[in-house]
């Protein structure tokens, strides 16, 4: 019997790449905050989060860390150093735990250099995780604290469809390379428009259509992108926290 799988490029794989990869997939419970590949080190196996969520986190030398792009249930880790054959530049931790698809790296970059359909897949997710990073950059560099944290609430759950998070305001402030009482102070406002909860290290999306009309241009500029690549699927935006649509 097939396996049944909620990460959208083992969802999508052809019979042929299936068969495959089937055999050497095995789940995985992902834990937060485990490193999954190390700055600088090669990418020795990949992950397809289903409702984990990882962080392509930059590393500096005095030990603080920002968020470049995030990879849910949409795609699969580490992909612009696999493909490159090359040390992967960032971190890639489990920012949300939860389920995934653990498979060795030889093995996945096997069947990509033998299939065009796997092969085209793995460009546009690495294209889409490359625009995710320069949009954030761009963001991080222009906009205030509270409609970046709306922007990056918005994109975590696009790709995780998780409403409730087990997120602590301290895990975010190092995402977003801010200070915690910044974070306090962009959630409270949130908190008080009624577009989110939190307490006790867990964040929950009470109403979407808020963070939509706080979060800035970057949010919706990136969701068209992903939506044109079919990375995610399009969603309806305006009606509570949101509802997908297939395609």
């Amino acid at each position: 019997m097939s396996l049944i799988f909620r990460n959208r490029v083992l969802a999508s794989l052809d019979e042929i790449d299936r068969a495959a990869l089937e055999p050497h997939l095995a789940a995985v419970t992902l834990t937060k905050g485990a490193v999954l590949t190390e700055q600088d080190q090669a990418v020795d196996c990949v992950y397809f989060p289903e409702t984990a969520d990882l962080a392509n986190v930059m590393i500096f030398a005095d030990g603080r860390a920002v968020e470049t792009s995030t990879v849910g249930s949409e795609g699969v880790s580490g992909l612009a150093a696999f493909l490159a054959h090359a040390p992967c530049a960032w971190r890639i931790t489990v920012q949300i735990g939860g389920s995934a698809w653990s498979l060795a790296a030889d093995v996945f970059r096997k069947q990509v250099e033998a299939s065009p359909a796997l092969l085209k897949r793995a460009l546009q997710l690495t294209h889409d995780y490359q625009s995710q990073a320069a949009q954030t950059a761009a963001c991080n560099a222009i906009h205030e604290v509270t409609p970046r944290l709306a922007r990056w609430l918005l994109l975590v759950q696009d790709r995780t469809n998780q409403v409730d998070m087990a997120l602590t305001q301290s895990d975010i402030a190092t995402l977003l390379g801010v200070q915690r009482t910044t974070i306090n102070a962009a959630a409270a406002e949130l908190k008080t428009a009624g577009a989110i909860d939190y307490r006790r290290g867990r964040v929950r999306i009470q109403d979407r259509s808020v963070l939509r009309r706080v979060t800035c241009e970057c949010y919706d500029a990136q969701r068209r992108r992903s939506e044109a690549l079919g990375v995610v699927a399009e969603r309806q935006l305006d009606d509570g926290i949101g509802s997908e649509r297939r395609v």
